[in-house]
């Protein structure tokens, strides 16, 4: 089968890789291997072990502007100051996918997808952050997702859609040297934006009464002079108990080398789960064979046996109770984290995720 992923990548990744990386003498396939092998995200590694599945593969990314206009050299494509959209879909029109699996690119939804169903015998899309109401799904066959009430509100709106929660790449042991001795007692990982409700709430209070080190984007505003927060924040820092436990951003193989030293990492999920958990975290920690202190959800058990492969809490005062002891007995960590490791590498794999995908891939023809 012929199976066409489109992505995205977070703009400051590929800004600080593309500064770190001199692609300049390198063509389209050499700049993108060099990409994958950052581990950012998770399509490249879908991608790679589709092709180990013996299947036919293309992947685009499609906002990495060097990269996509690399591509379009060397296939003599002539595109314009719209070439986000117009590479993207010569690629598309070229490779004629079997499948053409749409990551959450909203920009891609709706029309976009509607003129490259021609080329494709099916779409099928990742979906499990919200979606604008007004995004058209007219020409999506498949939804899938890891958050198990967007897959029922999905399929009472008549699309079909299946639950499939997210994978770990057991390459990436070999690129960050697995296992390492567990320098960071405690980390978070992730983002830091007007979505993420909970999760603020969370560490404000974690960063007061523990030792939580911080990485991810979005902690420090950069105000231009021209704004008023400029000046306030001068006077005024913003969150400066979080300010103080930020490290800075980690991505792709950064970030899964600090998860692997942290002792504890961190996880908790939003509202709009509906007291469902399974986010990329929770296999991205367990996968390096970290102890995941992760919120208790309706489906927990189904994933992980709490207290054996995963520490779990009801309320912030709890997981800082739990901290404290487990920082006070470090060996029982590290053996949660063990045990998270094998089930993870065991069931939780990309070759297991494959078989599954394909299950529901094959019932579409």
């Amino acid at each position: 089968m012929k199976l066409l992923f489109l992505t995205s990548y977070y703009p400051p990744f590929l800004e600080k890789f593309l500064k770190q990386h001199d692609c300049s003498g390198l063509n389209f396939d050499q700049t993108l291997t060099k990409l994958l092998e950052q581990f950012f995200a998770d399509t490249g590694s879908l991608c790679h072990y589709t092709e180990k599945a013996g299947n036919e593969t293309f992947l685009i990314i499609a906002n990495c502007e060097v990269l996509q206009k690399k591509w379009a050299n060397e296939n003599n494509f002539m595109y314009t100051d719209n070439w986000f959209y117009e590479i993207a879909f010569e690629q598309i029109k070229a490779f004629k996918p079997d499948v053409f699996y749409l990551e959450y690119v909203t920009e891609f939804f709706g029309e976009f997808a509607k003129s490259v169903s021609p080329f494709c015998k099916k779409i099928v899309s990742w979906i499990s952050s919200p979606l604008n109401p007004n995004t058209k799904l007219n020409n999506i066959d498949l939804v899938f997702s890891s958050t198990p009430d967007f897959v029922d509100s999905f399929r009472k709106q008549g699309i079909a859609a299946e639950y499939m929660h997210p994978a770990f790449d057991p390459r990436i042991l070999q690129e960050i040297k697995n296992p390492q001795q567990k320098t960071i007692p405690f980390s978070f990982v992730g983002g830091w934006s007007d979505v993420h409700i909970n999760r603020k709430i969370a560490l404000k209070k974690l960063a007061k009464n523990t030792a939580i080190q911080l990485w991810g984007y979005n902690y420090i505003k950069n105000f231009s002079k021209r704004e008023l927060g400029y000046y306030k924040n001068i006077l005024i820092k913003e969150n400066p108990e979080i300010i103080k436990r930020y490290k800075g951003e980690a991505w792709g193989l950064q970030m899964y080398d600090i998860i692997q030293k942290s002792l504890i990492t961190f996880n908790i999920h939003e509202s709009l789960l509906k007291g469902y958990v399974g986010n990329m975290r929770m296999f991205e920690a367990t996968g390096v064979g970290t102890m995941v202190l992760n919120d208790e959800g309706t489906n927990l058990s189904s994933l992980f046996v709490p207290g054996q492969e995963i520490e779990t809490y009801k309320t912030i005062d709890e997981a800082i109770e739990k901290v404290n002891y487990y920082t006070a007995n470090p060996q029982k960590a590290i053996e949660i984290g063990k045990k998270a490791q094998q089930r993870t590498l065991n069931e939780y794999n990309y070759d297991n995720y494959v078989k599954i995908l394909f299950s529901h891939l094959n019932r579409l023809f």
